[in-house]
């Protein structure tokens, strides 16, 4: 064995989650403020995916022929632009980032497609494989950004996992405050 190959990296390929870990690049985008988000699905995940969008500025465009109450009255107050109509092409022009978060996969993976085509980074909500990224679970709290991913294999353990640290956070705040 030369010394280049002692120091060589195990590949670690046995399962999915680990190729899904091979390729990721954890990133945190930044300056979204007011740059069009085009946000396909106006259910509870759209709505999840819409909320946190919001809370960086950016410009969302939902696009779905029916919304949640919630979304509904965002677009009222114009807080959101709502195409109430199905996705159809020519939906992302302008857009910076796309969400497909529709309960169907065909209009998903269309939304996928079309982002691919135009070179936009999508979220796929229902087969993080066929996307370009996923969500991490999010602690904010001033001066830090926590996220937790497990590259999309196990959403509830990354929140849980996220909720774990928060307490830990807050928890030594206490003890500091204490003293």
């Amino acid at each position: 064995m030369t010394s280049d190959q002692s120091h060589e990296q195990p590949r670690i390929t046995e399962t999915h989650e680990s190729q899904a870990f091979e390729t990721a690049y954890p990133i945190t985008l930044t300056n979204l403020r007011g740059a069009l988000v085009v946000v396909v699905g106006g259910g509870a995940v759209g709505g999840r995916k819409l909320h946190g969008l919001l809370a960086v500025g950016a410009a969302v465009r939902l696009i779905s022929p029916a919304a949640t109450p919630d979304l509904r009255a965002l677009a009222d107050n114009g807080a959101i632009t709502w195409l109430a109509r199905p996705y159809q092409p020519g939906d992302l022009a302008g857009a910076r980032l796309v969400f497909a978060a529709t309960d169907q996969r065909a209009v998903n993976a269309q939304v996928a497609d079309d982002a691919a085509a135009l070179g936009l980074l999508c979220n796929v909500a229902d087969d993080p494989r066929a996307g370009d990224f996923h969500l991490p679970a999010v602690h904010r709290e001033p001066g830090l950004l926590v996220a937790v991913s497990t590259a999309g294999a196990s959403p509830a353990r990354a929140k849980r996992l996220r909720d774990q640290i928060a307490a830990w956070l807050a928890a030594g705040r206490t003890a500091q405050d204490g003293h």
